[in-house]
């Protein structure tokens, strides 16, 4: 299978890690998303560079492109490679506006085209197992979730000072805890309310309506100490008519009629990899649907109002 690179903005290194490891696959080469990047060379060990990605995808003919651009273009690249009928693993969001993602859509169906995104930490062990155990029924019915992403700032890009290619830190950032939500749930998001402070979105809350009259809500911030052990501080909270699960970090905890229990997460799979086998990876509407609550979660906390998203 023949693999090439189009930016490395997001989690392209994790992907190129589980690829070269492959004999099965042939890594071809790497392309900027735009010259914003400021990449002039292949980031990746002995994979050939080129300074158009339309051009390294008409040379190359790959089979599967993995897609890691400035955010803002994401859906023009993944758009420019369906067109193609060239497979996709991609960043997220895969769209930052509501337009782009119909269509990102249109074009994953016209062309018929094996689609994933690269919503990683769904598979972080110790939330992978403890979604698991919620869809299994381990705290009955559920009610109510709240989760958590937390940051250090760090050093950033200039671009994130740039509302269209950055996108926002709630579609960014906050998909992550979204895609928890729904993981844990299987329920679809109805109408959502944020509010934001700060440019590009340093602290933002936003709380969800969704089927069967679950409550939902994140918090997510820039605002991690740089001091703080971890880079970042993730956490979810799910209550259910018999009981609750709370992960944070990699420990699981329940709590029911029997009391309290720590649970030891099991391995989880690795997503690119069970997207190259046609396993358990996500399926594109629920990446749809995931994205475009992101989306409206940010568009409620630059009006202040709800959005309604199904």
């Amino acid at each position: 299978m023949k693999v090439c690179f189009i930016g490395n903005c997001g989690h392209s290194a994790q992907a190129y890690r589980v690829l070269k490891a492959r004999s099965d696959i042939q890594l071809c080469g790497f392309a900027p998303s735009c010259q914003r990047e400021g990449i002039n060379r292949s980031p990746f060990d002995g994979v050939e560079y080129y300074p158009s990605y339309t051009e390294m995808l008409d040379r190359i003919k790959p089979d599967l492109a993995i897609v890691s651009p400035i955010f803002g273009l994401t859906a023009s690249v993944i758009i420019q490679c369906a067109q193609r009928e060239i497979n996709v693993f991609s960043e997220k969001p895969i769209a930052t506006t509501l337009e782009q993602l119909e269509a990102v859509k249109d074009a994953v169906k016209t062309h018929n085209i094996r689609f994933c995104a690269m919503h990683y930490l769904r598979y972080a062990p110790a939330f992978y197992h403890a979604a698991r155990m919620v869809r299994s029924g381990a705290i009955g019915d559920v009610r109510m979730l709240t989760a958590q992403k937390s940051y250090k700032w760090g050093t950033r890009p200039e671009w994130y000072a740039d509302k269209e290619l950055y996108g926002g830190t709630i579609p960014w950032v906050g998909i992550h805890a979204i895609d928890w939500i729904y993981a844990f749930t299987g329920k679809r998001f109805l109408s959502v309310c944020s509010e934001s402070y700060g440019s590009p979105g340093i602290a933002s809350l936003c709380q969800f309506k969704m089927e069967d009259r679950i409550i939902a809500a994140i918090n997510l911030d820039y605002l991690r100490p740089g001091a703080a052990p971890s880079h970042g501080d993730d956490r979810i909270r799910c209550v259910g008519r018999d009981g609750v699960i709370e992960v944070i970090g990699d420990r699981i905890t329940l709590i029911n009629g029997e009391g309290l229990q720590e649970i030891e997460p099991e391995n989880a799979p690795e997503l690119l990899t069970e997207f190259l086998s046609d396993r358990e990876y996500i399926p594109a509407d629920e990446i749809f649907h995931i994205t475009k609550a992101a989306i409206c979660a940010r568009d409620a906390a630059e009006s202040s109002g709800t959005v309604t998203i199904l």
